[in-house]
């Protein structure tokens, strides 16, 4: 009964929500997963994805919502160059050039272009931004302001990873709620306007800082502590 939204090429809706529920049911401690080759990973229903599909960067934004991303395997995506040979050409000792050609491209056939750090970096930050948002915002309206604006990039077809992410930031930082983020050390990055008109800390002030140590009340420090470690789990 779930929904899906999906853009350019991808598997199945029914095949997306076997993948998700394979991600639930091995993956349930992780908040996403990275992989040039779901053979690999240890996605049963890999086969059945056919040669469009092959790799996956997921992210996990709230309990039953993902994001995805879906790659080809690497033979669809270079353009390659064989060297001929005579067919009476043969040499037990060693594959010839067609032969091991055949070979090579039976092994990218399994796999897709690696995904770069810096696409990581930006479905990481597109996470963190979406899980604050549709998790911890109670503003109403800003929740709506950031489908509707999802929706549209969606329609207009921004696939590219660091834009949406780009616009994402931009969307959170003129928020009318409240949004700060903190790294895996409790470190404060993200310090949008509305916290710095509620706070008074300006952001180039409040970057680098401790949440915990710096930030909060000696008395909610153990609560406050409690919280991030789930949160960074």
């Amino acid at each position: 009964g779930g929904m899906f939204w999906l853009l350019g090429v991808t598997p199945t809706e029914a095949q997306i929500k076997d993948i998700a529920d394979w991600l639930l049911e091995c993956h349930g401690d992780s908040t996403g997963l990275s992989t040039d080759s779901l053979a690999d990973a240890g996605y049963p229903g890999a086969a059945s994805l056919g040669d469009a599909v092959c790799g996956m960067a997921a992210a996990r934004i709230t309990s039953k919502d993902f994001l995805f991303w879906f790659r080809s395997h690497t033979a669809k995506e270079v353009k390659w160059g064989g060297a001929k040979h005579h067919p009476d050409d043969k040499d037990g000792r060693r594959m010839h050039p067609r032969s091991s050609f055949k070979a090579f491209l039976e092994v990218v056939k399994r796999r897709s272009l690696p995904w770069e750090n810096v696409e990581m970096d930006a479905i990481h930050s597109l996470q963190l931004i979406l899980r604050g948002s549709f998790q911890d915002i109670d503003d109403s309206e800003t929740k709506t302001m950031i489908h509707a604006r999802l929706n549209d990039l969606r329609v207009q077809g921004i696939d590219e990873l660091s834009s949406v992410a780009s616009e994402m930031v931009r969307l959170i930082e003129t928020a009318t709620a409240p949004i700060l983020a903190v790294d895996s050390g409790g470190l404060v990055n993200g310090w949008n306007a509305k916290v710095a008109e509620l706070t008074g800390l300006p952001v180039e002030e409040a970057m680098g800082l401790s949440l915990v140590h710096n930030l909060v009340y000696e008395e909610s420090v153990e609560t406050v502590e409690r919280l991030l470690y789930h949160a960074l789990r």
